[in-house]
């Protein structure tokens, strides 16, 4: 008989990370299933019992998906009032985000002090706890007391349905194309590769940005005047790889936040996957062949020259592209794709519920 997992909360069922783990929990037999609270995440457990959630078959497991804090205490406790075992898979902290990386609170205002003790009894109330990387669950053991043996790295991935090889390539137009996609987050560094652009001016190199969030404006206001700065048009979720196709180099993370040295940009996945080599600040929870992958330029956070210098290490080498192009793909399929993922939910699945049958 197989198991079931009920995802829990109002997370969106199209975001990148809950795309692959509902995916992959179909690979592993899991019968899947959602509970969308609709009302109030704080009193989701109300609700369940209001809409009747105890008429369809228990779950063995409820998963609750990124960034819903608000939804995770009432998760628990309809679970475990059940017997019901919890996951977690955050990926980040709210308190991180306010103090550390947006930097809008200090860390001894009295309001970051309470979310810091909410952050901890949310992050310790269930039974395990998933991160992106490896320097994600340092953090959360140091900064919320979680104990390791509760928790496990687990990878982003992609979707390799929407991201995947393509017959498309960059423009024949004698110009390096460089892309930036993603959401202009703080952690991204997106003025870092503003000033790369504006130290290349005059140089046969094409710095383009897809995407939107808050900061992009700002990023704008930066790039004024650059003609080599090009903000392209909003796409479709499922064009973006041929954006991606269209370029010769993908950038991921630049930022000086903490967290900026903590993560594996959802970009990184999604370039290699398509094909595409990176350039990225380097963060501990890479798979460690990173080092030695040719696809692959890391360079210290806030430094657009040391942007520029990796661009033109990839620029002066570009006779062997398709060369960068198989490694990028190769590394992608060896340590980032939906198999490596897998293999570690399933260690996890094994370590809740022992190996399956």
């Amino acid at each position: 008989m197989s198991r079931r997992v009920l995802f829990w909360g109002r997370f969106d069922h199209g975001y990148s990370r809950n795309r692959v783990n509902i995916a992959l929990f179909r690979e592993l037999g899991w019968d899947v299933d959602f509970f969308d609270v609709k009302v109030s995440p704080r009193f989701g457990d109300v609700e369940a019992f209001l809409r009747g959630l105890w008429r369809r078959p228990k779950p063995d497991l409820v998963w609750v998906p990124v960034c819903r804090q608000r939804d995770i205490l009432a998760a628990c406790r309809w679970a475990k009032r059940r017997g019901v075992k919890v996951l977690f898979d955050p990926m980040i902290s709210a308190w991180d985000k306010k103090v550390l990386e947006q930097r809008k609170w200090k860390a001894d205002e009295p309001r970051a002090k309470r979310l810091h003790a909410l952050e901890t009894r949310m992050m310790n109330a269930p039974d395990f706890v998933t991160w992106d990387t490896s320097c994600h669950v340092d953090f959360c053991a140091e900064q919320f007391g979680v104990p390791r043996e509760r928790m496990a790295p687990l990878f982003t991935g992609t979707d390799e349905k929407v991201f995947r090889p393509l017959d498309v390539l960059p423009p024949d137009d004698g110009l390096f194309h460089v892309l930036y996609h993603g959401a202009y987050l703080p952690l991204h560094g997106t003025g870092v590769i503003v000033e790369a652009a504006r130290m290349t001016q005059g140089l046969p190199i094409s710095w383009d940005f897809l995407g939107w969030g808050a900061y992009k404006a700002e990023t704008e206001a930066k790039a004024a005047g650059l003609g080599n700065v090009h903000f392209l048009d909003k796409v479709p979720y499922e064009k973006v790889p041929e954006v991606i196709s269209a370029h010769d180099v993908v950038l991921g993370v630049f930022g000086t936040t903490a967290k900026a040295a903590r993560v594996i940009g959802n970009k990184v996945y999604e370039c290699m996957a398509c094909r595409r080599p990176t350039i990225n600040e380097f963060c501990t929870g890479y798979p460690p062949e990173a080092a030695d992958c040719p696809a692959i330029k890391f360079i210290p956070p806030g430094d657009p020259a040391a942007l520029v210098a990796a661009v033109e290490a990839y620029r002066a080498d570009w006779a062997r592209r398709d060369d960068y192009f198989a490694a990028a793909r190769d590394f992608f399929e060896r340590h980032l794709s939906m198999d490596v993922v897998k293999r570690q939910l399933a260690a996890i699945l094994d370590r809740l519920f022992g190996p399956a049958a």
